[in-house]
């Protein structure tokens, strides 16, 4: 009985979020300083001791981090008000509420509300702030300093400062191009995040929250202003400040494509609102009250990006002066805003044609230029910061997660891309830096970025530059013990079948995921790169076996696990398609480049159309099975909203597998099989 006991204790050891050596434990982000000693703080015994007004500010941190330790080791931290001299005791000090969210004159480093001190002896450990932020910072750290050694759990002797390089640090979630988030894989995001330590949770929409007397914009595709209130409590409470991020210019599709707008934009079913028509205020100050209403949040960002549409149209109307309807715009917006206490950020892309348009005194002052800049070339961010240096204003930069155009994102370009930002940001004193996660292509999982996502929480709160290939193998240790070097190695192969689908298909690989692989350009392209398409099916199945050994024995987060399990597996499905169709051509070609015209050719037609191991049949099976495995994994994060779209293109996979299939057979039937055969190409695809 003891030895079943003692291995399922070592079984609840491999699944928990704590350190399973006796070595300092795996932190991030790292701290700014942190001074290691060689006692332990045992966690078996120990008490919480807190002042009452406290623990009434910060119940919700306090209890998840109990039940944090009570779910992981079964050990129960009883909190008290007074003094046990007898307890092994865990402090908590705060020196005074502060506010719970970023302020707009938010202060980074040794005295920022978020920095905290940690010291562990034997006996204690204590843990202090000047304001509770810090505190709910010190906890997540602490989560990470639980360590096992055998049988026995304890904290490491340490003594910790630390505090963040940026007082702003944010993700920008986008609801808008792809699909909508369910409300608690939201509030799943939220609590990811808030372990790394992130404080502003950007809520990118266009059109996507529910605007009262608006009932025709995004029926049944949008979230509800209740949705949205809860969502925005559930961040406060985890000091998470969830911002509205909305298009007040551009990129309102949604809203023009009907017709009982159409008339408010320029151009015809376009995108950009028409600074003109006084139907335009109208609108947006009904809509910006309800925005404040339901967003506490100090900041808002409007976007003014993009404006593609009003710059097109100057061919035709030369009437129209892109510079001043956008001036004219961005002051109305700034000014009603102001009217709510909003403190106004925009994209900055408008220099780019008008390099001088910020330093006018027709542009409104006291605003937020966030530069955005998703590529890593080194030299890509001068002409974004010059006008903003010349006017000396505050600014936050902003990058990406390269995930809009790719069967699975493009890690190393991602990476490059958080480093190139996050160097900008401190060389050039910006205040602030965003991680921005797109889905303009809809087919991505968002549960791919997660690893991502937090590479920029950490990078925004520690002073020194990530070391990556050290950040990886510490996220997989701290999310995924027992199991990091396997989860190590999926996030690894992952990234290399994508790359090397890359050097097949162009960077963006979804863009010619579903082309037709029996195209001609194709069937060559794949003579081409057809030991690049072997190698990405080899590294997806690795990531696969990778993944399936993480399954067999990891009982939390296999969600998230089964999620990269579909993303390995449509990293595989694409290279199969293109390899298939290029065998099954050179299958059938080869009786007829050795002349075998008119002999037996059952075995050809076995090998490639065999109902039950045909080719063929291998790709009807595949995209069936993979269409099942993609529904369940987009549901488990998503609402329905958009699926059947993407769906849909297994659907139309199916049948340019069947419809192949189909001609073969019908060929095979009806025809004289003594006769000269036609290459596969003539016969069954018109290529000459």
């Amino acid at each position: 009985m003891n030895k079943v006991i003692i291995f399922f204790t070592f079984l609840l050891l491999l699944q928990s979020g704590f350190n399973l050596n006796a070595q300092n434990p795996d932190l991030l982000p790292v701290p700014q300083k942190a001074e290691w000693g060689k006692s332990k703080f045992p966690v078996a015994g120990a008490k919480i001791l807190v002042s009452a007004d406290f623990y009434a500010r910060e119940e919700r941190a306090i209890s998840q981090f109990i039940s944090f330790v009570k779910n992981k080791t079964g050990l129960s931290l009883p909190v008290i008000y007074t003094e046990d001299p007898n307890a092994q005791l865990i402090v908590l000090n705060s020196g005074q509420p502060g506010t719970a969210l970023p302020a707009v004159n938010e202060k980074a480093g040794p005295q920022s509300r978020e920095a905290y001190n940690i010291g562990v002896t034997a006996k204690k450990v204590r843990i202090t702030a000047s304001y509770d932020a810090g505190i709910y910072y010190a906890l997540q750290t602490l989560r990470q300093l639980i360590t096992w050694e055998g049988n026995n759990c304890f904290i490491p002797e340490v003594d910790i400062e630390d505090y963040p390089s940026f007082a702003y640090r944010g993700v920008m979630m986008d609801f808008s191009h792809g699909g909508l988030l369910t409300e608690e894989e939201i509030k799943n995001q939220i609590d990811f995040l808030a372990r790394w330590k992130m404080n502003q949770y950007y809520f990118y929409n266009e059109v996507s929250i529910e605007m009262k007397g608006y009932p025709l914009i995004n029926y049944n595709a949008c979230y509800s202003q209740e949705q949205i209130k809860r969502i925005v409590a559930y961040g406060r409470e985890r000091h998470m400040d969830v911002i509205p991020f909305v298009n007040f210019y551009g990129h309102l599709h949604e809203l023009l494509r009907l017709e009982k707008y159409a008339g408010l934009g320029i151009g015809q079913y376009g995108h950009d609102l028409d600074p003109r028509d006084p139907g335009v205020q109208t609108l947006l100050k009904d809509w910006i009250k309800q925005y404040a209403e339901i967003f506490p949040s100090p900041f808002i960002h409007v976007g003014f990006d993009e404006t593609w549409e009003t710059e097109r149209l100057i061919i035709a109307d030369s009437s129209i002066k892109p510079k001043e309807l956008y001036l004219k715009q961005i002051n109305f917006v700034t000014s009603t805003l102001k009217e709510y206490g909003k403190k106004v950020m925009f994209w900055t892309d408008i220099t780019n044609n008008y390099p001088d348009i910020m330093s006018g005194s027709d542009f409104p002052r006291d605003l937020i230029p966030v530069i955005w800049e998703y590529s890593d070339s080194k030299g890509s961010f001068q002409k974004w910061l010059k006008p903003i240096q010349k006017e000396k204003m505050p600014f936050f930069v902003q990058s990406a997660v390269d995930n809009w155009g790719n069967v699975y994102l493009a890690s190393k370009y991602t990476f490059d891309n958080i480093d190139l930002c996050l160097k900008t940001s401190r060389d050039e004193k910006a205040i602030g830096y965003i991680t921005s996660i797109w889905t303009d292509a809809v087919q991505p999982l968002l549960r791919n970025t997660w690893l991502y996502m937090a590479y920029g929480s950490v990078g925004a709160w520690q002073n020194e530059p990530i070391d990556r290939d050290g950040f990886i193998n510490s996220y997989c240790k701290i999310m995924y013990p027992g199991k990091s070097a396997q989860m190590s190695n999926a996030f690894s192969k992952l990234a290399e079948s994508e790359a090397l689908l890359a050097k097949c298909l162009g960077r963006h690989t979804l863009l010619e995921m579903w082309e037709n692989p029996f195209s001609s350009f194709h069937l060559n392209n794949t003579k081409i790169h057809l030991d690049d398409y072997k190698n990405a099916r080899m590294a997806a199945e690795t990531a696969e076996e990778s993944l399936f050994d993480a399954l067999n024995s990891q009982t939390e987060d296999t969600a998230f696990i089964r999620t990269l399990l579909v993303s390995s597996r449509m990293l595989d499905f694409t290279a199969s398609r293109f390899i298939w169709a290029s065998h099954i051509v050179e299958r059938w070609n080869w009786i007829y480049d050795f002349q075998l015209k008119g002999k037996k050719d059952y075995i050809m037609y076995y090998d490639i159309n065999y109902s039950t191991h045909g080719l063929t049949i291998d790709m009807m099976d595949y995209c069936t099975q993979l269409k099942e495995e993609y529904r369940k994994a987009w549901l488990s994060e998503n609402m329905p909203y958009r699926m059947g779209t993407i769906t849909g293109r297994f659907d139309s996979e199916y049948l340019l597998w069947r419809n192949i299939n189909m001609k073969i057979d019908d060929y095979r039937f009806h025809n004289n099989s003594k006769e000269s055969r036609l290459k596969f190409e003539v016969l069954f695809l018109n290529n000459k």
